[in-house]
């Protein structure tokens, strides 16, 4: 289960002009319990609440190409004082 909180991916399928779509990942964090695979809203740092489908949980957590781990605290800058 990942907690109401988590870091997580989700993804969204859009659709353009004619019989084309696409996926587009979105990261935030959830605002509900939840399993990979569900569909859930997620805010993102900007603020916006977006639907989607977990795709995965904490998705910057001991990536190689991540210069660290995942800090919680930095996302809380400057939202201290909103």
């Amino acid at each position: 289960m990942i907690k109401r909180g988590s870091w997580i991916e989700i993804e969204e399928v859009g659709h353009s002009n004619g019989d084309h779509s696409f996926k587009v990942y979105i990261r935030g964090c959830c605002l509900e319990n939840c399993e990979l695979g569900e569909e859930v809203e997620i805010k993102t740092v900007n603020g916006h609440v977006i639907k989607g489908v977990v795709s995965k949980d904490k998705p910057l957590y001991n990536n190689v190409r991540n210069l660290g781990k995942y800090a919680k605290e930095i996302f809380m800058i400057g939202k201290i004082n909103n």
